[in-house]
């Protein structure tokens, strides 16, 4: 079924979008609400997402309201579904496509409950979207995609991520707590990773010891909660004579630090689409992940990825060497590569 949303539903519309799942994920359905407020703009857009993803949708101009599911009690959750209900949305849309968001767009109890037609749980909907002669091909063209189909118009689709002032205040706030000057120019190194798709260590410290050298830029080191093992491994193969500083904070903070830093070198993550949203210059080293899939989508991002005859690999096929935490495929990614694709997005740093 399609049909133009505009002439199905009244201009002042409660819009309900479902996209739980990952940080990466929700950061790809960004892309989705601006347009759609501008083809409904007296509509009123909630966005429906899990903690991780909350500080992502939390400013963004287009969004009027961010629901928050937090796996809990039973109680704790019937409560949630309760409010579900008593919001009397009058379109509820599905984009997660697993068991929980079908359910969250039955419950809604909407006029118009909407998924993909393909989807496992799509007799929850009734009104099921083909968007298969689309050919979408990486996660962004499927929010756009469904979205589309409802006859919302799209012009270059990116991910955007706004940040806030009060992002930054935090952000400049927690920068002076830890005696770093705000106002020099710094980078940004987020090392975590899983064992299997794990950059060496010292080719990180490597990069950091080599911009603090040749321009004086101040080392930040990041991670995401259970990743402080990762960091300090890090530390230990840093030169005593390279000064860094170590933050851990919620994502809203860290992606306030973000938005002023030169750049950013991190693994394939939601931390890296975050970063590369909100348009920070990223650096990001893929091994496993199918970046022709997976590749942040900001103009000033580059992939570092080394083809070998194994890849693209699975778990089934991955040899013993990665799952001991030595990829072949991240390991050939030298710290040379690494050093001119980010003169590339920086040209402030080229001819040195």
């Amino acid at each position: 079924m399609e049909f133009d949303i505009k002439d199905r539903i009244k201009p002042d519309a409660k819009i309900l979008l479902i996209k739980l799942r990952s940080i990466g994920d929700v950061v790809y359905n960004t892309a989705v609400y601006s347009p759609i407020k501008k083809h409904l703009p007296n509509s009123r857009l909630t966005v429906l997402v899990e903690p991780a993803s909350y500080g992502i949708v939390k400013n963004h101009p287009d969004v009027d309201e961010v629901l928050c599911f937090r796996k809990g009690s039973f109680f704790e959750e019937v409560k949630f579904y309760l409010k579900l209900i008593l919001n009397r949305y009058d379109v509820a849309i599905d984009m997660h496509e697993g068991t929980r968001g079908a359910v969250m767009c039955f419950l809604s109890f909407a006029r118009f409950k909407i998924g993909g037609k393909f989807a496992r749980r799509s007799f929850l909907y009734n009104t099921k979207i083909n968007f298969s002669d689309l050919k979408p091909a990486i996660p962004l063209d499927y929010q756009v995609a469904l979205i589309s189909k409802l006859g919302v118009p799209f012009e270059n689709p990116q991910p955007i991520i706004h940040v806030s002032d009060v992002w930054r205040k935090s952000a400049h706030d927690l920068l002076i707590s830890k005696k770093v000057d705000p106002e020099k120019p710094y980078c940004i190194i987020h090392p975590g990773a899983r064992k299997y798709d794990q950059w060496q260590f010292e080719k990180f410290s490597e990069i950091a010891e080599y911009f603090f050298t040749h321009f004086n830029l101040g080392i930040i080191l990041t991670c995401g909660p259970g990743e402080f093992d990762q960091v300090e491994k890090l530390t230990q193969c840093l030169s005593k004579k390279v000064p860094y500083t170590f933050i851990s904070t919620e994502l809203s903070v860290l992606l306030g630090i973000t938005a002023s830093a030169k750049f950013v070198v991190c693994h394939n993550g939601g931390y890296m689409h975050a970063a590369s949203a909100i348009g920070t210059p990223v650096a990001a080293l893929f091994g496993l992940t199918d970046y022709r899939i997976w590749k942040p989508l900001g103009e000033k991002s580059v992939v570092l990825h080394k083809k070998i005859d194994c890849w693209p690999c699975t778990s089934k096929t991955m040899k013993q060497v990665c799952w001991d935490g030595k990829p072949e495929c991240k390991e050939l990614i030298s710290t040379e590569d690494v050093i001119i694709s980010i003169k590339k997005l920086c040209p402030e740093f080229l001819g040195k």
